[in-house]
């Protein structure tokens, strides 16, 4: 029986994603700040997601964990030929040319890993309304794992909110999909800059104990010469090509991934005309009584469009250069687009990274007005006589961090730590990623840090250094090779070939962009020169790119949004880069935090919601509110009653809170 056969695409209720309680945060802290310790040494861009893969694993891969379905059990086809997977889910491997400049059919193949979330009506029913396709953000964030832990939340936020078994319903409802990009996770070949994971791991312990920029006098140096070496490690000295001598290093950029999409929605396509002929004439049995099926009519409507088959489209962080880009290569093919967290195209591919930090520290600024209009009831290190007194009494632990970092005894499983200004400035940038989830967090360490009390510090510090070795301990065992682990690497090398690279860069002329950088945003800028600095000696070019206008006449106007308070995609860069594409509109959201999931508001979720339905956008101008604000401030906790359509929006928005889409981290 073909795999299609067994996963028919109606599902009969879909459950949101339960919102998780308050004090509940210890998985989401343990991997947050796992992030903020291993970003020292590879720097994962617009995010995101963006994260360190076995870090992740540890936390959540007993849910992911599917022993039924195997990615390397599947086939990889030119056609989607979907497999049940994770539960509810259906994946496929799309086999795809790694080199789609060549016209001769020949060459090497990637497997694109692509998953499912199906809509909750058969693509037969009229409420059918397509595949949203999600990117996550990066470069090198999963879609695959974005689609397994949060679709049912993002179709929540998608589809009607009517139950498709009401007689009244009408509205669309949509399948979820999203892939891994090329060289990540579960797409082959795979992209490494290391012969194993015990390597990489102890790559990124000596890189923690070096600090970020700006620690130590010498650090930069230090820094220079780690990020010579890890370029040099990842170009393509060493590695084994293909037969037609491809190698997936220079295949990576985003331009060939604008590709794959054409190919993914084409492909799509071919199976809901493949789907609704299975349907019709294996299932007739499946539509209600008395219903006037006209299957002409049907098959009339679902055919699929050859050449002609448009985008649904949702992407964070990177995702909108990813998007963007896809807008301006294949204008003719936007159906729907939300730009979310936005990126400057001009800049990111000119390989400056300027464009990011004009709202950080106002951003970081907040934390300190939010932390003393709460109170030290709510945030325990609110004692002082204003928001200022707070951010001085915040640089003063930083100083004295520099020169006498915090020794903290072993304590029951914990071995002996020191807190250092590297580990707060590296959670503080996290935690503008996140502020709903992380600003409690960033506040009881403060206040306890500067008692001299590094005791929960150095607890967080080693639960996020539980890294699980995987018997057998033999490098070249497969059981040893951890999926997704390389995902950092991958990103990094998908942002330096979509750039013009740093090779031969002068140190001194990287000091000064440091230096500018730091001008930009004392908060941010240490860590956001790594970004760059990340592309030194890599002297791999992609063998194709585009990199410009990043504009054009789109077939249905974008949806871009930003936040008023972002720390790395600031709200201009929605204004700038929906100047290129005529119609389109920027939506703000009134909150901080990087891209809109990161505070929940009903106004955008509807928003968004009205976008994907009809088309519809809001009027110029527009500005949402959230719902909630860090240390549940009053007048942002919804004590009213809402509808059961708002609860459930809810829940799906709180879920989504706790997602990453880390640009830079």
């Amino acid at each position: 029986m073909p795999p299609d056969a067994k996963s028919p695409g109606y599902q009969p209720g879909m459950a949101v994603l339960p919102s998780r309680p308050h004090p509940a945060k210890g998985k989401a802290i343990r991997f947050l700040l796992s992030l903020a310790l291993v970003a020292f040494a590879i720097v994962q861009l617009c995010g995101n997601f963006h994260k360190n893969r076995s870090v992740e694993q540890q936390l959540q891969s007993q849910t992911l964990d599917d022993e039924s379905f195997k990615w390397e059990d599947v086939t990889p086809t030119k056609q989607l030929v979907y497999h049940p997977c994770f539960g509810d889910h259906e994946c496929a491997r799309l086999s795809l040319p790694m080199n789609w400049k060549r016209t001769d059919g020949e060459g090497s193949k990637i497997a694109l890993a692509v998953i499912k979330l199906p809509a909750k009506v058969p693509v037969t029913d009229a409420r059918y309304g397509g595949a949203i396709l999600l990117n996550p953000g990066g470069p090198g964030g999963s879609g695959v794992s974005m689609v397994f832990r949060y679709g049912k939340a993002i179709q929540t936020i998608v589809d009607s909110p009517e139950s498709p078994s009401a007689d009244s319903a009408s509205g669309k409802y949509f399948d979820v999909v999203s892939f891994d990009p090329r060289g990540v996770n579960n797409t082959t070949p795979n992209f490494s800059c290391f012969p194993d994971p015990a390597t990489r791991k102890a790559w990124l312990l000596q890189s923690e104990a070096e600090g970020l920029l700006g620690s130590s006098e010498g650090v930069f140096d230090t820094r220079w010469a780690r990020y010579e070496a890890f370029g040099m490690s990842c170009n393509q000295q060493g590695v084994t090509a293909s037969k037609d001598g491809e190698w997936i290093g220079k295949f990576m950029n985003t331009a060939p991934v604008v590709a794959d999409m054409v190919e993914l929605v084409e492909r799509h396509g071919e199976w809901r005309e493949r789907e609704t002929e299975r349907l019709l004439s294996t299932a007739p049995n499946t539509f209600p009584v008395g219903t006037n099926v006209d299957a002409e009519r049907i098959r009339l409507h679902n055919r699929w469009k050859k050449g002609e088959e448009k985008l649904l489209y949702w992407g964070f962080s990177y995702g909108t250069i990813l998007g963007s880009t896809f807008a301006a290569m294949q204008p003719h093919r936007i159906n729907r687009a939300v730009i979310d967290g936005v990126c400057n195209a001009d800049d990111y591919y000119a390989g400056n990274w300027l464009t990011n930090l004009q709202d950080s520290d106002a951003a970081f600024n907040k934390f300190f007005e939010y932390c003393y209009t709460a109170g030290p009831s709510a945030c325990p290190f609110a004692l002082g006589g204003d928001p200022e007194d707070l951010k001085s009494r915040y640089e003063q632990i930083l100083t004295n961090l520099t020169s006498s970092p915090i020794a903290v005894s072993p304590s029951g499983n914990r071995g002996p730590e020191i807190i250092t200004y590297s580990d707060v400035k590296s959670l503080v940038v996290q935690a503008l990623y996140v502020p709903l989830k992380l600003f409690d967090l960033v506040a009881r360490l403060l206040a306890e840090l500067e008692q001299g009390n590094g005791s929960s510090f150095a607890d967080l510090k080693y639960e996020a250094k539980q890294w699980p070795v995987p018997p057998p301990c033999d490098s070249s065992s497969t059981q040893y090779k951890v999926p997704g682990e390389s995902d950092q690497e991958a990103g990094r090398n998908i942002l330096c070939t979509d750039g013009p690279g740093l090779d031969g860069t002068a140190k001194e002329d990287f000091r000064s962009y440091w230096n500018m950088l730091r001008g930009q945003s004392k908060a941010v800028g240490d860590f956001w020169a790594e970004v760059r600095m990340s592309c030194v000696k890599l002297e791999t070019r992609p063998e194709w790119r585009y990199d410009g206008p990043f504009a054009g006449n789109t077939s249905h106007p974008l949806l871009f949004i930003g936040n008023t308070y972002d720390p790395v995609t600031p709200l201009r860069n929605a204004h700038t880069m929906a100047r290129g594409f005529p119609e389109s509109i920027v939506l703000e959201q009134n909150s901080v935090g990087h891209c809109t999931l990161s505070g929940p508001s009903l106004c955008t979720a509807k928003a968004i919601r009205q976008y994907f339905q009809t088309g519809e956008l809001p009027d110029p101008g527009t500005v949402c509110q959230v719902e909630e604000l860090p240390f549940r401030l009053a007048g942002y906790e919804r004590s009213q009653v809402m509808s059961p359509g708002d609860t459930e929006l809810m829940s799906a928005l709180h879920s989504l809170s706790e997602f990453r889409h880390l640009l830079g981290a």
